[in-house]
């Protein structure tokens, strides 16, 4: 079962989100890129070749990511509708068998879904919970 984030990107430090969003962005970038088409044969390039086994298993591994994120960040459900539209598009057009191969490759559902999280997380303020605490306490001394 996943356990999910209680930590709001606000009460991280900017060092922290940088190192959870590198970590982050470097398995969607890998997804992406196993689970398109390459030139270079190897069991995911063998797996492609099967219709509906590698949309399922690209699909079953973007899946995998959205948890890895639920995991690192507590996010706002409009954040989060925003991934899994892109995950259901992502499962509708890479069935159709040969389209969907380029349709893997120009999509990037991992790479696209790490954009929406590293937009929304460097724009929450850091230190807004702080100067929230800081303002409720410097309200109740004057």
């Amino acid at each position: 079962m996943t356990t999910r984030s209680i930590r709001d990107p606000a009460s991280y430090t900017a060092s922290e989100k940088k190192e959870t969003l590198r970590g982050l962005h470097r398995q969607a970038r890998r997804l992406d890129k196993k689970w398109s088409l390459s030139c270079k044969p190897d069991e995911y390039f063998l797996l492609n070749m099967i219709p509906i086994l590698g949309d399922s298993m690209s699909t079953i591994l973007a899946i995998k990511y959205l948890r890895e994120i639920h995991r690192s960040f507590a996010l706002p459900p409009e954040i989060e509708n925003k991934f899994v539209k892109n995950v259901i598009i992502h499962a509708g057009g890479s069935i159709v068998p040969l389209v969907g191969w380029l349709f893997r490759r120009v999509f990037g559902v991992n790479m696209r879904n790490y954009r929406i999280l590293e937009k929304y997380v460097m724009s929450v303020d850091s230190n807004s919970r702080e100067s929230i605490e800081a303002d409720s306490v410097t309200g109740l001394i004057n």
